[in-house]
């Protein structure tokens, strides 16, 4: 997995290739179930535009987490994005959401998955900590390495 991060954009970035076309790729970003098998278990995902998103979960050492928001673009094989905000069922949530894009695009027989996850300067005091903080979870995370250990095993 290839990681280009920009901390003058403050702009997260990931890319990986899997040998898969992308209609197979698709096939585990097209359903909650598919979607469970490595973006996060037990979340809620609508699979249309406005269609709502939720991913809880427990960070060791951290504690609880919840991450809310909603679909804002929706190309089959091509492209998903969503919004997505802080809101901890206790704690101060965010003022706004920043927004996570999945990219696909054909590269010989597989598939190039970019991960991009930008707009934390909207955060404003807290911008650059969430920025660092999100580096560092969606690298422990491996969701990118997930989705092609799934995807080619299938």
């Amino acid at each position: 997995m290839l990681a280009k991060h920009s901390p003058h954009e403050l702009k997260i970035e990931f890319e990986i290739y899997i040998d898969a076309p992308p209609t197979k790729v698709w096939s585990l970003m097209a359903s909650v179930e598919g979607m469970n098998l490595w973006l996060a278990r037990n979340l809620v995902f609508e699979h249309k535009l406005g269609g709502r998103f939720e991913m809880k979960g427990n960070l060791p050492g951290e504690g609880p987490y919840r991450f809310t928001g909603e679909v804002t673009k929706l190309e089959p094989e091509r492209e998903l994005a969503f919004t997505w905000k802080s809101d901890p069922e206790n704690g101060t949530p965010w003022n706004t959401s920043t927004l996570v894009t999945l990219r696909l695009q054909p590269q010989g027989a597989g598939t190039l998955v970019s991960l991009t996850h930008t707009g934390f300067e909207a955060l404003g005091e807290a911008s650059k900590s969430q920025y660092e903080g999100h580096i560092q979870g969606w690298t422990i995370a491996e969701n990118l390495n997930d989705l092609k250990k799934a995807v080619e095993a299938s």
